[in-house]
């Protein structure tokens, strides 16, 4: 009897794992799975932003298109209005001649702004129904920072002494409320007070006392530069350098009583 050949045995191959538990093992494990607990915490950080795949348009791009979308809008809506734009044009248009001059702003490229709905109301005080110099002088008191002796803008330091500027100008800017129409309404009755109290006989601010000219000094140094420095104009004599009076710059003598003057001087 013939022996047969060796058997030969197959094992099954083992594989060996190491397992490590140092920081760039574990910072290397973590970062090749992309969706955990710690990405769902962060879904803001930078380093979860997906790889742009060039398939939309950037941010800029974005940016560009809803410009060139308003600008469409603008023109869609003139070739909308032509006729009527048209026939508003046919008719002659006449600049109001009253002194009183009553601002709004509109922007077609920012309609919802609350400029739209603020106010200004600007007037010359010779042309505002004040009966005496008294009350035109109380009228002055009356206003502090809105009066201005010239016409407020870049000669508003300087008297102006035609188109009935003599006795200085008043502005009012109001955009308290929602409605344009009601931030007329209130510039209007603000003015309105302002004359009724200035003629007022028997009101108990006296005439006699000074104009506070402290807002004018402050606008005038922080307009300067240095290519408009500092220096009374010509027509600013009677803006004359403030002096302290208690510490307080600017802070009109003729105010205090007789016997603190000198006091009030010192310090």
């Amino acid at each position: 009897m013939s022996l047969s050949a060796p058997a030969r045995i197959l094992r099954k191959p083992t594989v060996s794992r190491q397992f490590s538990t140092s920081r760039p093992v574990l910072a290397s494990r973590g970062a090749a799975k992309p969706e955990g607990p710690g990405i769902r915490s962060r879904p803001w950080s930078v380093q979860n932003v997906p790889k742009f795949a060039f398939d939309d348009a950037t941010s800029l791009g974005w940016m560009r298109m809803f410009r060139i979308q308003e600008g469409e809008g603008l023109v869609r809506k003139i070739e909308e209005d032509r006729e009527a734009l048209r026939a508003a044009n046919k008719t002659k248009f006449t600049p109001p001649t009253a002194p009183i001059r009553l601002t709004s702003t509109i922007d077609l490229a920012h309609p919802d702004s609350r400029y739209h709905t603020k106010c200004v109301l600007l007037v010359p005080i010779n042309a505002l129904p004040l009966s005496t110099p008294e009350a035109v002088h109380r009228f002055k008191l009356l206003a502090g920072p809105r009066w201005t002796p010239g016409k407020p803008g870049r000669n508003e330091f300087i008297k102006d002494e035609s188109n009935g500027g003599e006795n200085g100008w008043i502005k009012i800017s109001e955009e308290r409320f929602e409605s344009a129409r009601q931030n007329r309404r209130s510039a209007s009755d603000i003015l309105e007070r302002l004359v009724n109290a200035a003629n007022d006989r028997e009101s108990p601010l006296p005439a006699d006392l000074p104009i506070d000219t402290r807002h004018l000094l402050a606008r005038h140094r922080k307009k300067r530069s240095r290519q408009n420095p500092f220096r009374w104009a010509p027509g600013q004599e009677f803006l004359s350098p403030h002096q302290e009076v208690g510490g307080v710059r600017g802070f009109p003598i003729n105010w205090l009583p007789e016997e603190l003057r000198e006091k009030a001087l010192k310090k």
